[in-house]
């Protein structure tokens, strides 16, 4: 079958699309990508086809993830990313489904919704992080991750309303064009799709955040979607490896795609830190582009595959994405995290109440104080290391990915059969027992 999949977002929402677009590609489908143009060799290394999208992934990490991002300014500052190309995103959108028999995408509004209804398709949305009615946390870019269950209730009508007036400003205009109704404001997702429930994938796993009892049949939590093969023929710089070989286990300390106007302040930061706690480390450069000092205690790394650093360092601290988060914790590593925004703050809120890892600092309350002291407590704290080792060797049993498709598979023959269409995917061809 054709699939697009549509990623919106940095190499921590793409890496796990294509994971799951390895194993859908696996059983015989046919996958196309479409994300930022960053990421077209790293996707046709992998045999899929890639749509570019318009806009910079760096400008917009910048934009979305700059100071105060969370709740309305968040929207705000998507809504400012797209301001000036918002024509062209679009059309991209559109192209990318051209060919497509389905659709699955992560959530950006309901945009691939509308791409789905015009186009008679079947659709999958996917989320890295809660986005659905439940008491264990609010609703992604919410403030107080720590406030209760009534405020974590509250906040998800608050924030689809939120969301469908912004939905106001980028769709109205394109839904008319193509002779559709506007849409109305909603308080809830909508999980209605021409006469078919959507199907909503989550890849988190339960063992972070238990699946809420209340959530309708059409939501699957299936575990996360990780890379396990980045590390199979990776060869460490030998620098690299002489500097893990020259004492004791580092502290690994990345912030991966984020982007802002005060990294320097940040980097300042993070050195003094690492100066006063005494620890060895290693720093990813990221996104932010900094040149960096090493010293005899800071190694300053390039790309590095998650799942196989991580395994030869003592502990992590990183901006709090689910992927990040999720290679930590499966390494068997305390974390700290310190997050910029978005759903990041929930991350760093389920690592402190998983007991892996010490209260998250935010990147706006950062501080050469706060980081020493958590850094100490972070590699001094035998309970930390208890619970991470406990908790990965759990994660170890998962295979998100593997689920994730069976689930697909399952609700794409689902989607056909409603239509009275013989539902026959291309897996199905090969081999009689393939997906579920």
């Amino acid at each position: 079958m054709r699939i697009t999949m549509i990623c919106i977002g940095s190499t921590g929402d793409v890496r796990p699309y294509i994971v799951l677009g390895r194993e859908l590609k696996r059983r015989g489908h046919d996958v196309k990508i479409a994300a930022f143009d960053t990421f077209e060799q790293v996707v046709k290394k992998e045999g899929m086809r890639f749509h570019p999208i318009s806009g910079d992934v760096r400008d917009f990490m910048a934009t979305i993830m700059s100071k105060g991002a969370n709740g309305v300014t968040f929207l705000r500052q998507v809504r400012n990313s797209l301001v000036d190309i918002i024509d062209p995103f679009l059309e991209d959108l559109e192209a990318a489904c051209d060919d497509a028999e389905a659709l699955i995408a992560t959530f950006f509004g309901q945009i691939f919704h509308s791409l789905a209804e015009v186009r008679h398709i079947p659709y999958i949305q996917t989320h890295y992080y809660p986005m659905d009615r439940n008491k264990t946390a609010p609703i992604a870019a919410a403030p107080g991750q720590r406030v209760g269950k009534a405020w974590n209730n509250v906040t998800y009508p608050l924030g689809y309303l939120l969301i469908s007036l912004l939905e106001k400003y980028y769709l109205s205009d394109w839904r008319k064009a193509r002779g559709m109704t506007p849409r109305k404001l909603k308080a809830q997702p909508d999980y209605m799709l021409n006469g078919h429930v959507v199907p909503v994938l989550y890849a988190m796993s339960p063992l972070l955040m238990p699946r809420p009892v209340d959530w309708a049949e059409n939501i699957h939590m299936t575990g996360f979607w990780l890379d396990d093969q980045s590390a199979v023929d990776y060869v460490p710089d030998p620098d690299l490896q002489a500097f893990l070989d020259a004492g004791e286990p580092p502290v690994y300390i990345g912030f991966g795609s984020m982007v802002s106007d005060d990294m320097g302040e940040t980097l300042n930061i993070v050195l003094e830190a690492v100066r006063r706690s005494g620890v060895r480390a290693i720093l990813a450069k990221g996104w932010g582009g900094m040149d960096i000092p090493e010293t005899p205690d800071v190694f300053v790394a390039g790309f590095v595959p998650h799942d196989w650093l991580f395994t030869k360092v003592k502990a992590v601290v990183h901006h709090g994405g689910a992927g990040t988060t999720a290679a930590g914790i499966l390494a068997g590593k305390p974390t700290l995290v310190i997050p910029f925004g978005g759903d990041q703050p929930f991350w760093g809120n389920r690592v402190r109440q998983l007991g892996v890892g010490p209260n998250p600092i935010s990147r706006e309350r950062l501080t050469v104080r706060k980081l020493t002291n958590a850094l100490i407590k972070l590699v001094e704290t035998k309970s930390y290391e208890v619970a991470a080792e406990e908790l990965g060797s759990r994660l170890k049993t998962e295979d998100g990915d593997v689920l994730a498709v069976d689930v697909i598979e399952h609700e794409l023959r689902k989607w056909l059969r409603e239509e009275g269409r013989q539902p026959v995917l291309v897996a199905e061809q090969q081999s009689p027992s393939a997906g579920a």
